[in-house]
């Protein structure tokens, strides 16, 4: 008799057993299919896993599968809490009874059911809940390749029960003015992705030089076209009546392959001289001039984003534009090579004489006064800004309040900045000092 009122309290425990098991899965299931990479899921797919399949039919319906998880979860909560703490009661009651202290059969049966309800909360938790969700974070991958076609399974067997359910939900978030989540909605913004390549960076998936680009391309379109441009003091032209001779000591003399054309002043830029078409002129006829040779230029304002630049530039198949300030003035020159720097970092022209940042011995950089403050900003790790410049020249021009002038000095948050070199009234040359304990002032 014994053993006949034993047995219905084994089959109990083995439900318990089965229970939490199953409440483990669905949660595991829960969290590997919230944790798991869609492209990862896709790639694998590709390759022909079979089990990817599984995965990838929950990721194109979420909400369902998430509710058939939460289904079971719910199911199998109840079924500990319903057959569970009887079925362990029923077995520590007598072993209560047993104990050498009298103790009344009402107090058994009290302490018998905490003792249940206690070990059946610790199985839950730990083993039903805790332990799967750490596995499925931990390795989403393999957890969601193991658990795709029993979850899939299952939610074909309730999807009746699924669909009710859902419904019901979505209307009470209509009700209360909530709109419910259709699918997946995850998108990250710009700053979240960064935040990817920069983990991704530091666990070793991602190059510094490719984090380095990547976030570039992430700043591409908010960057305007006069934060990249050679600025109109720089910028190297040829007026309209020039000779081939006179163009082609300019082009040998810089370097650059293109030339723009002005009639009267450089704020009448009228076209642009190619290399090439320079070298056919003198292997033709020899006596065209440059308004002659000259072809159609672009003009953009300088407060064009560089992408809209790019695109021009893709579309109309050149190389250079004009940049116009507000009053219609040249403001400078943008190229090609200037936005792919923007991405792939300075280009090393073979051409080019002027290094934007030479480092020294002692730890100091002798920079050119054209270097955007961006760019020093970047190099020395400093946080310097100024709302109405842009180049470091126009900072120290900026903190001084008036023409700077040979030996000047800046002591910015983090560095020391001395104007080494004049160019007339501008600025070419600063010798940069990173000093992390300097303190912002000025001195004569």
């Amino acid at each position: 008799m014994e053993g006949q009122s034993l047995l219905p309290n084994l089959l109990g425990l083995l439900a318990v057993a089965f229970l939490v098991v199953l409440n483990a899965f669905f949660v595991a299931a829960e969290f590997a299919l919230v944790s798991v990479r869609p492209t990862r899921i896709a790639e694998l797919v590709a390759n022909g896993n079979q089990a990817a399949r599984w995965v990838a039919r929950g990721l194109e319906n979420p909400d369902r599968f998430i509710a058939a998880t939460q289904l079971g979860i719910t199911l199998a909560s109840l079924g500990l809490g319903w057959i569970g703490e009887p079925a362990l009661a029923g077995l520590l009651e007598p072993l209560v009874e047993r104990l050498p202290v009298e103790i009344a059969s009402t107090v058994s049966r009290t302490l018998s059911a905490v003792v249940a309800f206690g070990t059946i909360t610790f199985l839950h938790v730990v083993v039903g809940e805790l332990m799967p969700k750490s596995i499925a974070l931990q390795s989403p991958q393999r957890t969601s390749l193991l658990v795709g076609r029993p979850l899939a399974w299952t939610t074909a067997v309730f999807k009746p029960l699924i669909w009710a359910l859902n419904g019901t939900g979505n209307a009470l978030l209509k009700l209360l003015g909530i709109r419910s989540a259709e699918g997946s909605e995850l998108v990250h913004s710009v700053a979240e992705l960064k935040m990817i390549v920069s983990d991704s960076a530091e666990g070793g998936v991602v190059a510094d030089s490719e984090e380095e680009m990547l976030h570039a391309v992430f700043d591409f379109r908010e960057t305007l076209v006069r934060h990249i441009m050679s600025p109109r003091t720089e910028v190297i032209s040829i007026t309209a009546e020039a000779g081939l001779e006179e163009i082609l000591k300019t082009a040998a003399s810089t370097g650059f392959s293109q030339l723009p054309v002005y009639q009267d002043n450089l704020d009448h830029v009228i076209g642009i001289v190619h290399l090439k078409d320079l070298l056919d002129a003198i292997l033709n006829d020899g006596s065209s001039t440059a308004r002659e040779l000259m072809r159609e230029t672009l003009f953009v304002p300088e407060a064009a984003r560089i992408d809209t630049l790019l695109k021009i530039f893709r579309a109309r198949h050149q190389h250079m534009a004009i940049v116009l300030d507000e009053y219609g003035g040249t403001a400078g020159i943008a190229t090609l090579e200037d936005l792919l720097e923007e991405i792939f970092g300075e280009v090393s022209d073979p051409f080019d004489r002027d290094v934007e940042i030479q480092p020294l011995p002692d730890g100091s950089s002798l920079v050119n006064g054209l270097t955007t403050i961006a760019d020093v900003n970047e190099h020395f790790e400093l946080k310097l800004s100024d709302p109405h410049y842009d180049t470091i020249a126009g900072y120290i021009l900026g903190r001084l309040g008036r023409l700077a002038k040979m030996g000047d000095t800046v002591v910015a948050d983090g560095a020391r900045l001395r104007v080494v070199a004049m160019d007339g009234r501008r600025v070419s040359r600063v010798w940069v000092f990173p000093t992390a304990s300097a303190k912002p002032q000025t001195e004569e």
